[in-house]
């Protein structure tokens, strides 16, 4: 090949990547969209100024007309300058953009059309709140799915349906009284039915044997075996895409799959290397939830929990509750069922204490499966101690190393019954005891 075949041969090659970059940037998702949106909208537009009754009518018609006209094809983003935050949604969602379209509703029914009248959006102003603060997504992306952030390594994909009402829990203290947002709502109830606080804190406030849930919506998705995750067919199961690894759908599957099955630990030392003695490690401590709550259970409990971040917003944009009030009791048996449940003695004894909780590995008399241990059902121990022995109890509670194993060389069970002594005190516990003896079988006399 000579010197001026070469030349022209690049020449060429130039030419074909101008022309191949001049035709992609008149093909992307978001110019087809705003083409559609401008032809839906001046179809519409000239119906209405046909159909106009007055002189006034047709003047705001035919203004609105050429106004759509107009519209070109263009980059549309809002800022949040208090949030730092540029939000290119608008440049698909076209009439939920304020400036092309400031009553933000539409008559079209499909996406990314679609701009219904929603009191959030009325009341949210977006060059304030921008999109990504309730709906998450990636901003700054002007594709659909990389918009949508269900692509790889990007951790905060788009809420969607109930989900969304995550953005509620993390600005609206009194969002258990906030209309739309019921299902986190009920996602706080069954937290705390469920006892998650007698294990887990939220910012420092509950139980010490597993993690602070106060940020749970933030866990780096790098920290996350995902490897057992996913649907299960039979006992097979296969791992999400990388697309969906993400917060969300890790705190679901909690819900929906047996945290066993998700985090199972490495109870017979199998990762340690050839003539290495480690110690055994427990898998999840965490109930199977999954046998006794719904679908729709697990999603309210995830938006509640998705509402758990530090990533805090100016104080300006957070909705104060007042402080909650203790509640009045008719007497020591109903106080001491509150204090049972505001502790979270349900996460290891069951609701009511009427059965006690797995935990891996710990004795039982009548089990024969060491994934079958379980803490102690209240209703059946209880009637054995005197008042003193359960406060003494309660005060020092039952170290970790105290819990008979179901087998030796096995791992320590992860599930233990810390002090109660700096958090439960004075009438709370002695209500609580009462409480305790009450749901206590009674014992046969002979």
């Amino acid at each position: 090949m000579t010197k001026r075949q070469l030349f022209y041969g690049l020449n060429f090659l130039i030419l074909g990547l101008s022309v191949w970059a001049v035709v992609r940037d008149n093909t992307r998702e978001w110019k087809d969209y705003q083409t559609e949106f401008k032809r839906l909208e001046v179809s519409r537009l000239k119906d209405a100024l046909s159909n106009a009754a007055t002189d006034a009518e047709k003047e705001s018609l035919g203004a609105a007309l050429q106004a759509a006209k107009r519209q070109g094809k263009a980059i549309r983003q809002v800022l949040a300058n208090d949030l730092g935050k540029a939000d290119r949604c608008v440049t698909c969602h076209v009439g939920l953009d304020p400036y092309a379209n400031p009553g933000l509703s539409t008559p079209y029914t499909e996406h990314p059309y679609k701009a219904s009248e929603v009191p959030e959006h009325k009341s949210h102003n977006l060059t304030k709140f921008a999109c990504t603060s309730c709906h998450m997504g990636q901003g700054l992306a002007t594709t659909v799915e990389d918009a949508h952030g269900r692509v790889a390594h990007w951790e905060e994909p788009m809420l969607t349906g109930p989900s969304i009402q995550a953005a509620c829990v993390r600005c609206h203290g009194d969002f258990k009284t906030l209309k739309g947002a019921e299902t986190a709502k009920r996602g706080k109830e069954l937290i705390d039915r469920l006892g998650c606080v007698g294990c887990h804190s939220f910012n420092g406030v509950g139980g010490e044997i597993s993690v602070d849930l106060g940020d749970i919506a933030d866990k780096p998705t790098s920290r996350i075996d995902w490897s057992h995750t996913g649907e299960c067919h039979g006992e097979h199961c296969g791992a999400l895409e990388k697309r969906d690894w993400n917060v969300k759908n890790w705190i679901e599957l909690h819900f929906t799959r047996d945290p066993i099955v998700l985090v199972p630990g490495d109870p017979e030392a199998k990762q340690c290397a050839p003539k290495t003695k480690c110690e055994p490690v427990s898998p999840s401590g965490m109930p199977p939830f999954y046998k006794e709550l719904s679908k729709e259970d697990a999603v309210a409990i995830t938006a509640y929990l998705m509402g758990q971040t530090a990533n805090k917003y100016p104080s300006d944009y957070f909705v104060y509750a007042a402080p909650a009030k203790e509640p009045a009791f008719a007497n020591p048996t109903a106080h001491g069922q509150y204090v049972f449940q505001k502790y979270g003695c349900a996460g290891c004894h069951g609701e009511g204490g009427k059965e006690g909780r797995r935990n891996y590995n710990a004795k039982a008399n009548d089990q024969t499966k060491m994934e079958e241990g379980l803490e102690p059902t209240l209703t059946k121990v209880v009637g054995n101690y005197t008042r003193e022995e359960l406060r003494k109890k309660i005060h020092d509670g039952v170290p970790a190393s105290a819990i008979a194993k179901f087998k030796e060389d096995g791992p320590m069970p992860p599930l233990y019954m810390p002090k109660w002594n700096e958090k439960i005190k004075g009438q709370e516990l002695e209500d609580l005891i009462t409480y305790l003896f009450s749901i206590a079988e009674k014992q046969e006399v002979w």
